[in-house]
């Protein structure tokens, strides 16, 4: 603590001693050869709060000690503070920086940025144009990469889309076939009902027919009947016979044919005798 406030005062009473400050720079300078980064932090940050050192190489060495560290943003702001130099050189050297610190980050858009404007600064900045001409060619890369990841993607879409048209054109044409098949069926159903209609209509025709027929034969028996009967009263009539008697005598002679009829069959039936002649 006491060297602190010993360090105070002498820079609160000698400001100007370009000895001191001279001799900060010089520890500085080899504590950041010497890779101690921390202790070069230290020794820079002293030059400027206690010393009131504000020169452009002080925040520019301090962003390389920073940026050594790996403390990205504290270098940053040395590095933006050491844009503001009119010297062309740590201008240049300052943007160059932060271009590399975007590219780390891989801000490439930002980092190309910076590096166009540390060769605006000083286009004698060789190492900001191999930067410049990386980080160009890096974003081609990309741009390469996502066109080709666009075009994949767009033909995975499209082959998902063939799939699913060709998927839902099966789904179609296998309904298609369905209908036809219930249709199909269908018909045949009908087909079968017509045929057994027809068939139906068909023995209804052939029952009628046989009706009619059997009706037809029983007019033409009856008819023949009348007529032997109307041949018969005749023959009766012309025997001056009478009606009643007429009818009688008709009577009996129907039950005569009846009985007649039904000895001829009786005799049919009875098996011959085989000692006898057939007559």
């Amino acid at each position: 603590m006491k060297f602190v406030i010993l360090l105070l005062l002498i820079g609160i009473n000698d400001p100007n001693d370009i000895a001191l400050i001279n001799a900060y720079k010089a520890d500085a300078e080899q504590s950041f050869l010497a890779k101690d980064f921390s202790q070069a932090i230290s020794q820079y940050k002293f030059l400027m709060d206690s010393l009131n050192v504000n020169e452009d190489a002080i925040h520019l060495n301090l962003g390389h000690a920073y940026h050594q560290m790996g403390d990205t943003a504290q270098a940053r702001t040395a590095y933006n503070q050491a844009t503001l130099s009119s010297n062309a050189d740590l201008k240049s050297i300052a943007y160059q920086q932060l271009g590399v610190i975007s590219k780390s980050n891989k801000n490439l858009k930002e980092s190309l940025a910076y590096l166009k404007a540390s060769i605006k600064a000083n286009p004698a900045n060789s190492d900001a144009k191999y930067d410049f001409e990386l980080v160009k060619k890096l974003m081609q890369e990309n741009q390469d990469q996502e066109d080709k990841e666009d075009q994949e993607d767009k033909e995975d879409q499209e082959d998902k889309e063939d799939q699913e048209d060709k998927e839902n054109q099966e789904d179609q044409e296998d309904q298609e076939n369905k209908d036809q098949n219930q249709e199909s069926d269908s018909e045949n159903e009908e087909e079968k009902e017509q045929e057994g209609d027809e068939q139906e209509q068909d023995q209804k025709n052939d029952s009628s027919e046989e009706e009619n027929q059997d009706e037809s034969l029983s007019e033409d028996i009856a008819d023949e009947k009348a007529e032997g009967d109307k041949s018969t009263q005749e023959k009766l009539a012309e025997m001056n016979i009478s009606p009643e008697k007429a009818q009688m005598i008709l009577e009996a002679m129907q039950n005569g044919e009846i009985q007649y009829i039904q000895q001829q069959k009786r005799k049919s039936t009875e098996k011959q005798d085989k000692g006898k002649p057939d007559w």
